[in-house]
């Protein structure tokens, strides 16, 4: 009897400590921080190897007024009383997939890879409804002269893009883990290279025959447009990407927070932001530089550690800071293709003398990028979050996000960064020499076309709205 009540006590000591044993395991499972903190690992207690596979899906729309600076009541020529009218309502729809790697290397050390995949790409101006030609017309020698761009009762419209853009090759470190230690925050540090991959964009038109009509690249024998010129698809940049993000749990509830910043370079697309080459006078050689602040809260409502499954409801506030660079504005397609001599027409990197003419100075092409002001993006995004059992994850969510008014043509005419007196041969630079002084003379911009970037011609998108709806499956082994 004592035999049978000892063995009985040993059976149920080890259940007990079987039990504790499991839920310890179950604990380290689902103690992980959510997505946003989450980096994969490896060679760890309980998960020698680990790698996810994601699949999404996301629809973007982004929504928006442009306007134009017209003289004020004093004269033609008055820029003194700038006024702004309605041009027309901008809308952008995208259709894309993205493919996602993550890849443990140690623990809390992960590298992984994303390739966006374009499936439509389609950009509409829709003219506002009375519209006065003379709004968007070149005004001339201070009158009304040609459009700068069509734009039809039906609107412009942009040849539909599909493809791949960019490829993205990022290493991420969880410096501190709460998953490990329960007294620190979860604190990761993000560094990525993302590289252009697909045919960067020409700016086009599409025609009422179905075919788009580009501005093909300048050479010294043409420069018109042709329907065999493919429209293209990315940015053709390159971008280094860095972010730092922390986080902490405290039961059902997870705050977060981050900051990023993005700079990028011209890559195959780099004929298109400095035709001629990198001239002396261009004053933003780069595309905008990128800031984002980020707060967010994730509410985990419901776990089963033992099943390995969580419920995440995810809110989050993005505050955005956009420099001023050479980007492709909403207007990218209809001045680019524009066929307006004012737009046509080739600028000179300096001024052509008795002598020699313009020989020996370089020919500038517009390509429809322009210099876009500064501003600033605020907005939301809520994800819903399911991890379904140990070895897959859904998300589904929307993203809001407002961009403040700003300019999209305001170059300037002169680069202030490099004075006349300080060439050697002002023929190749001309001479942009103030009224009152010549001391500070610097020398032309070869990126300044006055009929759009002129104080009373500018252009301006007076608010933009991008609502973004996403769904994610993940893979995780």
């Amino acid at each position: 009897m004592r035999s049978a009540l000892a063995v009985a006590c040993l059976v149920g000591l080890g259940s007990l400590a079987g039990s504790s044993v499991a839920r310890a395991d179950d604990l380290v499972l689902m103690d992980e921080p959510t997505t946003y903190t989450d980096v994969v690992d490896a060679f760890d207690d309980h998960d020698v190897f680990d790698v996810n596979i994601q699949v999404g899906y996301l629809r973007q729309w982004e929504l928006g007024r442009l306007q134009r600076e017209v003289n004020g009541p004093g004269a033609a020529d008055d820029r003194s009383q700038s006024l702004l009218v309605d041009v027309g309502n901008y809308e952008l729809q995208r259709n894309g997939l993205m493919f996602g790697l993550d890849v443990g290397i140690f623990r809390d050390l992960a590298v992984y890879a994303r390739l966006p995949l374009i499936l439509s790409d389609d950009r509409t101006i829709t003219p506002r409804s009375g519209l006065d030609p003379s709004v968007i017309a070149d005004r001339s020698g201070g009158g009304v002269g040609a459009p700068l761009f069509d734009l039809p009762m039906g609107g412009f419209r942009s040849p539909t893009r599909s493809g791949v853009d960019y490829m993205t090759v990022g290493l991420a470190w969880s410096i501190l883990n709460q998953h490990r230690q329960r007294w620190a925050p979860t604190w990761v540090v993000m560094l990525e290279g993302r590289f252009n991959l697909g045919e960067p964009m020409r700016a086009c038109q599409q025609t009422d025959s179905g075919t788009p009509r580009c501005r093909m690249d300048y050479d010294a024998v043409s420069n018109t447009f042709t329907t065999s010129t493919s429209p293209g698809v990315g940015r053709g940049v390159n971008a280094l990407h860095i972010e730092t993000r922390a986080s902490f749990r405290e039961g059902m509830l997870e705050p977060y927070g981050g900051l990023m910043a993005q700079i990028e370079w011209p890559g195959s697309a780099g004929g298109n932001f400095l035709p001629s080459g990198d001239l002396r006078g261009y004053i933003n050689r780069l595309p905008p530089i990128q800031g984002r602040f980020t707060v967010g809260l994730a509410v985990i409502p419901w776990e089963e550690r033992q099943h390995f499954q969580r419920f995440t409801f995810d809110l989050r506030f993005n505050a955005d800071y956009v420099s001023e660079g050479r980007d492709y504005s909403p207007l990218f397609d209809a001045l680019g293709s524009s066929q307006n001599p004012y737009l046509t027409t080739l600028n000179y990197e300096g001024i052509a003398d008795a002598a020699s003419g313009v020989d020996g100075l370089a020919r500038v092409q517009f390509t429809g990028h322009t210099d876009t002001q500064s501003h600033g993006r605020v907005g939301g995004q809520i994800t819903l979050e399911m991890q379904a059992a140990q070895y897959v994850r859904f998300q589904v969510g929307t993203l809001f996000m407002y961009s403040t008014p700003y300019n999209i043509t305001q170059t300037d005419a002169c680069n202030p960064n490099v004075r006349a007196a300080d060439v050697t041969d002002m023929r190749l630079y001309g001479d942009c020499r103030p009224s009152t002084s010549t001391s500070n003379a610097s020398i032309i911009n070869p990126h300044h076309r006055p009929v759009i970037d002129m104080p009373g011609n500018r252009f301006r998108m007076d608010g933009l709205w991008q609502i973004d709806l996403y769904a994610n499956v993940t893979a995780m082994f």
